[in-house]
Order: structure tokens, then C-alpha cells, then sequence
């Protein structure tokens, strides 16, 4: 009887493993087709970064613009006055001091996720299932995404990343990026324009 009961366990606890793959498929389907006619997205944002053993709250304000399917272009507004491009060409950034190119060893603790970052707020998220693990919960405001490291290179850095989005599933609402080490980082969106006309001159670096 043990035995028997051990063994239905087992396949009940497969068989919750494989619907809970299946929503994730539907979700993924589901987002995947929302997002499919993007151009491009433009959203202002605030940014409020928690640093764990200070406990103090780091605010910026920017402005997020993403031309599908592979340029991201990130604006710090002052104090920061920092702007970040993740493009095909690589990651680069500019200030009023200076800026150039950026690898991903260079860039610090978000160099493993930046990518990442920009297939979480446009591209095809079932492309981070080989490096994270993707839950959603669908909620009547919308979805929220969370993704949990898979790959070790991430784990070092990120103990996960969140997104919401609205219920039409293409307009992003939040990210939220937890830390190891008990820092937290939450971005809040404000009104999404989709499909605007952007410079392309804006969304390349500017040659140092």
C-alpha cells in the first residue's frame, strides 16, 4: 500500500508538473501573438533601485525605446544623464563625461541579463526557457511573468526577474529584477506608444 501510494504521488506531482507546462505554453502563445505586429515600443519609466545592506532607495527617471527585433535603447535622465544601446553590433553607453563599447564582463552585474531584458519587454520569451524557468499568473489586470535562473552565469548575479504586462499581453506595465545578495531593482512603466516613428539615427551609439 505504501509502495502504491509513493507511486500515485509520483504521478500526480507529473501530472501537475505537465499542465503547469502547458499554461506556460498557452501564455507564451498568447504573448507571442500580441507582440507579433510590434514595430516599435516607447514608454517613460522610473526606476527605483533597493540596496540591500545600505537599505537605502536609489530613484532615476528615463525613457525606454525598442525597435524590434534586436535594438534597445535605455535613457537615464539627469542626475543620471547615462544612456545604454544593447544592440546586434553589442552594448554600448554615453554620458556627458564620455562613453563606448561595453562587454559583458564590463558591464557588471546585469551584463548576463541585458539581452535577457530586452526579450522580456518585446522579443520571444520562449527563447529564455533554455536559460530560466517561466511561470506566469494571469491575473484580471493582466499576466506577470517570473523567470528564475537556469544558466549558472545568471544565477551569480539574479535570483529572478519579473514582468507584468495589461491584459491586451503586449503592453509592459513593470519589471522587477531581484538580486542576489538582497538588492532589488523595480522599473515602472508609464503609457506604452506602439508602433511610433523612431529615428534610426537614435537607436545606434554615437562613434567615439
Amino acid at each position: 500500500m505504501h509502495r502504491r501510494s509513493f507511486l500515485l504521488g509520483l504521478s500526480t506531482i507529473a501530472l501537475s508538473r505537465a499542465a503547469r507546462a502547458d499554461d506556460i505554453d498557452a501564455v507564451l502563445a498568447e504573448i507571442h501573438k500580441a507582440r507579433s505586429g510590434i514595430r516599435t515600443l516607447v514608454a517613460p519609466f522610473t526606476q527605483e533601485r533597493t540596496i540591500g545592506l545600505l537599505a537605502t532607495v536609489v530613484k532615476s527617471e528615463g525613457e525606454m525605446t525598442l525597435v524590434r527585433p534586436d535594438r534597445l535603447r535605455w535613457e537615464l535622465k539627469p542626475p543620471d544623464a547615462i544612456t545604454y544601446w544593447i544592440t546586434p553590433e553589442g552594448i554600448a553607453y554615453a554620458s556627458p563625461g564620455g562613453g563606448g563599447s561595453v562587454g559583458k564582463g564590463a558591464a557588471g552585474r546585469f551584463g548576463a541579463v541585458l539581452g535577457d531584458l530586452m526579450t522580456l519587454l518585446g522579443g520571444d520569451l520562449a527563447k529564455l526557457r533554455a536559460r530560466y524557468e517561466l511561470a506566469a499568473e494571469k491575473k484580471a489586470s493582466g499576466t506577470v511573468l517570473t523567470a528564475r535562473p537556469r544558466a549558472d552565469e545568471v544565477k551569480k548575479h539574479v535570483k529572478s526577474l519579473a514582468l507584468a504586462m495589461g491584459a491586451d499581453r503586449w503592453t509592459v506595465q513593470r519589471i522587477e529584477i531581484e538580486e542576489q545578495g538582497g538588492d532589488r531593482s523595480v522599473i515602472t512603466f508609464g503609457k506604452v506608444a506602439r508602433d511610433v516613428l523612431v529615428d534610426p539615427a537614435k537607436m545606434v551609439p554615437p562613434k567615439r
